[in-house]
């Protein structure tokens, strides 16, 4: 009698043992059923905010300007958009985004029309602005070429200037030394230079001046200006949209709009509708 007692005592634990650990695995798969129904909502969700947000960004791309305020596109997503101008200021400007090795970035020195046609206007007059870019495992130089329109003739010229601040490429390359990197254009570890627009043959208070084209050669680099008290024309439009749905979630897109301008090979690139010498 002792020892069917003893063995039903057994098989009670052993029982409860079981079903203890059933009842752990079967929370687990429970629960871990529910992360994943939750992380995919939260994806759903944060596409369809995503989704908002381009369409805003579509939007203030044909027509220029932000929503005004809130825009429903269903009862439970909307997007609000804001449109501003990117450049038109004086002092530091430094370029959206690092530039690679022999490519080219336009900082335009006049106006443009509602159309994006140019409004040949002069607009930057002053006779410097410092040139600066970052310092990088590989030295890199940099290339600067100046469109401006002649006053005299009415003519449309090119100037260019180089700068390097390795001492012993530049006594090769003949590009113009540039001293060693410091706090320049509002960044750290930047090189500088000043490029005077007289010492190219240009006046700019009666030349027009309509574009720096700036290159980084031997290496890419953040490139930056200064433009000191002068006020930059407007480069361009930055768009900033953010999408949002009833539940909470937001996402958030950022497109810089910047006036078209000619590939890197424009540079050089020699056309002529007539004659011309060298």
């Amino acid at each position: 009698m002792e020892l069917r007692t003893s063995q039903s005592g057994q098989i009670l634990l052993i029982s409860l043992l079981v079903l203890s650990v059933a009842t752990t695995i079967a929370l687990s798969l429970i629960g871990r059923a529910a992360t994943d129904q939750n992380i995919s909502n939260e994806i759903e969700e944060s596409a369809r905010a995503l989704s908002a947000a381009e369409a805003g960004i579509e939007q203030s791309l044909k027509s220029s300007v932000g929503s005004g305020g809130t825009q429903v596109l269903t009862p439970s997503v909307s997007y609000t958009t804001n449109v501003s101008a990117i450049g038109s200021a004086a002092g530091p400007y430094t370029f959206s985004q690092k530039s690679t090795r022999n490519s080219t970035e336009t900082l335009w020195l006049v106006a443009h029309n509602s159309d994006g046609t140019l409004n040949e206007t002069p607009t930057y007059t002053a006779s410097t602005m410092d040139i600066c870019w970052s310092s990088e495992t590989t030295t890199p130089a940099v290339v600067a070429t100046v469109l401006y329109k002649k006053n005299s003739d009415g003519s449309y010229r090119m100037a260019k200037a180089a700068f390097d601040p390795n001492g012993a490429r530049a006594s090769t390359n003949k590009f113009t030394a540039v001293a060693g990197a410091g706090t320049n254009c509002g960044q750290n570890n930047f090189y500088k230079t000043t490029l005077n627009f007289t010492s190219l043959g240009i006046t700019p208070t009666l030349d027009t001046l309509l574009m720096l084209r700036l290159r980084p050669v031997y290496s890419g680099a953040q490139l930056a200006v200064d433009s000191g008290g002068t006020i930059l024309p407007i480069q361009g439009n930055r768009i900033d949209s953010t999408g949002s749905v009833a539940t909470g979630v937001t996402r958030k897109v950022v497109v810089l709009q910047q006036y078209r301008s000619a590939e890197s090979i424009f540079d050089a690139v020699v056309f002529s509708q007539g004659t011309f010498g060298h």
